[in-house]
């Protein structure tokens, strides 16, 4: 949809206040800094053909405040970033992918070329951002209510409410305001705002961080912390390994297992130590970590020895390469990680013939390496290849698996060393094999001996862990306590006719809204709760992918959004234009629910599109498209008395407030009934329950 010739007017107006306030900001921030030199000091951060146009400028008697123009923002916010520290912290490394996202708009108007209503909207959103970050709120109110302007149609009025008492005074029960949308909230990650979400935004690896490969949000730890939520497991584990570090004599077991589900969060959580230990005393006074510093506590070293190894660090059969030096085995990669050539010479036979050493001869490594920290993620893995290669009578498996007690005994016994260890807490994780039982059997036996166990994200935890990997900024939180007091309060309306679950109208569910926003609670708990019950489902990574394909399909969609989009329900997608989760469908659950889709669920040919067709209130809301998406994914992870939804979670699941009567699910579940091919449903106790299932 294109912007029209008042919006484009509207556009240009706040693109110039925009510039107005940021150029006041540039200059008042140099001439801090630089006095009556800021001129020359900008010019040299410009392009060169820029700086030639400065000098020709300020030869006529231009204002150099003036000259700050749309071509300078992005080249210059990259090579002068020290100037915005102060306002915008973390963000400061996003500031000239904003800048050029506004300049790319402007462009097109300046040009008079059409501009798409979403990128209008999402420039504005910049400007407004930018502008609260540097204090021009005058101004970045301004262009915030000509966004909301582009939205005629999202903006719901939460009309005020009065109560009469006896005095005959009026007493406000609901404020009157505009409940935003979330996408006029919260600004999505880059990423998963132009869609780009393959398998390596979410799929952390160990290994690549320690060699340097990769993707750089796990790469660079000012990138990578942002958007990392240090859950009460997270700070536990930092605080255990630093004072392991530190030779603290009130540090707990220095062996460490961490053991969760499949996507648990262990390998982000191995990534954060990595890049906390590898930073040392420098973390005491960093920005990224001045909110959690007290808490994992002050490391006294400038910064330790560490090794890593993974499934994919070294080729079981092959081996690897390092200057000249063929290293063979787990113990031949720490030594060589840890201590260079002189470490690996001790327990070079041992390597060679991939014959683990005893734990007395590898803490030798350890006490010439120490303060150290050993990192071990997909060991399991690991073993499972490397039961295929001989050694003796027994397998490398076997002798890797010998090595782990032997490590465990060695690292307990040296001051300033700390090994942590990922498990798994299934071997069909792995493999459904006579092998992956037995690996998983040995593992777990020796890191229980003296390992301590702990669990990187825990409970409604989740809800933080997401938000801040899929989105950049969280918006107002005064338009969220709008957004939360409106559901809270429609629900609790809801809930005293029963016609949704009790739970929901009772007020630790409003704190729910608020952690999950924007986000509804129920949609993160079919794939955290109910999905995560298949073993083959990637607990946070499958459902940060999940919620990441959601968001990235919203955010293309925002300008054609039906009624209130206070937060992002089930009901929200179209399972035609989300691969992401279809895929996973079919991979978990087999095939047949290709047909099941196309035929009852999502697209012009399917069900629950004809019977919205067919009325009107339906076809406005897309109700029975929305109630169907929330039966499909609410089918799986639960059988016998609780299989599938009943008509109060569907309702939970799907009703937003200010946008039809509750009756309306009633009647699209009936025509659903009537017209679905796949629809199944029981009835028990007065209520029916509802699921998908590939037999006609």
């Amino acid at each position: 949809m294109k912007i029209s010739q008042s919006q484009r007017r509207e556009l240009q107006d706040s693109g110039e206040l925009f510039l107005k306030g940021f150029r006041l900001y540039v200059y008042e921030k140099m001439h801090e800094s630089l006095g009556h030199d800021w001129p020359i000091v900008y010019k040299e951060g410009l392009l060169p053909n820029h700086q030639k146009d400065w000098e020709n400028e300020l030869k006529k008697g231009r204002d150099p405040v003036e000259l700050i123009d749309w071509g300078h923002l992005k080249y210059f916010a990259i090579q002068n970033k020290h100037y915005f520290k102060n306002d915008f912290g973390k963000q400061t490394n996003r500031l000239p992918t904003w800048l050029e996202e506004i300049v790319d708009v402007r462009n097109d108007w300046a040009h008079n070329h059409n501009i798409e209503l979403d990128d209008a909207i999402r420039a504005l959103g910049t400007m407004v951002r930018i502008l609260q970050a540097i204090s021009m709120d005058e101004i970045a109110e301004k262009i915030k209510m000509i966004r909301i302007s582009f939205y005629p149609e999202k903006i719901k009025v939460v009309e005020k409410e009065v109560k009469v008492e006896s005095s005959g005074k009026e007493k406000p029960v609901v404020a009157k305001g505009p409940l935003l949308p979330w996408f006029m909230n919260v600004r999505p990650h880059e990423d998963i705002e132009r869609g780009n979400l393959d398998e390596s935004v979410f799929a952390a690896n160990l290994g690549d961080v320690a060699l340097g490969t990769g993707r750089e949000v796990y790469l660079d730890p000012e990138q990578f912390f942002p958007k990392t939520y240090f859950t009460a497991g997270l700070k536990n584990l930092a605080r255990q390994v630093i004072r392991g570090l530190n030779g603290n004599e009130e540090a707990d077991n220095r062996v460490i297992s961490l053991q969760t589900g499949f996507g648990g969060g262990k390998t982000h959580s191995l990534i954060s130590l990595y890049h906390l230990v590898k930073k040392g005393k420098e973390i005491i006074d960093w920005e990224l970590t001045a909110d959690i510093i007290n808490e994992i506590g002050k490391p006294e070293f400038e910064n330790a020895n560490v090794a890593v190894f993974t499934d994919s660090t070294n080729d079981p059969t092959q081996g690897r390469m390092a200057d000249g030096v063929h290293i063979r085995t787990l113990w031949g990669e720490l030594a060589w990680q840890l201590g260079g050539k002189e470490a690996y010479e001790i327990i070079r036979p041992n390597d060679e013939n991939r014959t683990f050493p005893l734990g007395s001869l590898f803490r030798k490594v350890l006490e010439m390496s120490s303060p150290c920290l050993i990192l071990i993620d997909e060991l399991a893995h690991y073993c499972v290849s490397a039961s295929g290669v001989a050694v003796g009578k027994s397998t490398l498996s076997d002798q890797t698996i010998g090595f782990i007690q032997e490590l465990t005994q060695a690292v307990s016994s040296v001051n300033k060393c700390v090994a942590v260890v990922s498990l798994i807490v299934s071997p069909l994780e792995i493999a459904a094999s006579k092998e992956a039982h037995q690996v998983f059997v040995s593992l777990n036996a020796r890191l229980s001996r003296v390992g301590k166990d702990t669990k990187p994200v825990e409970g409604d935890e989740i809800f933080e862990v997401i938000r801040r990997r899929l989105f950049e900024d969280m918006g107002d939180p005064a338009e969220i306590d709008k957004v939360v007091k409106h559901y809270y309060d429609y629900y609790k309306t809801l809930g005293l006719n029963h016609e949704i679950p009790q739970y929901a109208a009772r007020p630790d569910y409003k704190e729910r809204i608020r952690k999950a926003y924007p986000f509804h609670p129920e949609l993160i708990d079919i794939f955290e709760k109910r999905w995560a019950s298949a073993n083959d489902f990637q607990r946070t990574r499958g459902v940060l992918r999940m919620l990441g394909s959601i968001v990235a399909d919203l955010w293309k969609r925002q300008s054609s959004l039906a009624g209130s989009q206070g937060l992002i329900h089930l009901s929200d997608m179209n399972l035609g234009n989300l691969d992401a989760i279809t895929s996973q469908i079919k991979k978990l659950w087999g095939n047949g629910y290709d047909a099941v889709i196309s035929a009852d669920v999502s697209g012009n040919n399917s069900n629950a599109f004809k019977i919205d067709s067919n009325k009107q209130e339906y076809r406005k809301f897309n109700i029975t498209q929305g109630v169907a998406s929330a039966i499909m994914l609410g089918t799986f992870g639960s059988d016998g008395p609780k299989k599938g939804l009943n008509v109060q979670e569907i309702k939970l699941m799907v009703l937003k407030p200010d946008t039809y009567n509750h009756n309306s699910i009633n009647g699209a579940l009936d025509s659903l009934e009537s017209e679905a091919h796949y629809l199944y449903y029981s009835e028990a106790a007065n209520t029916k329950r509802y699921w998908f299932h590939t037999r006609r």
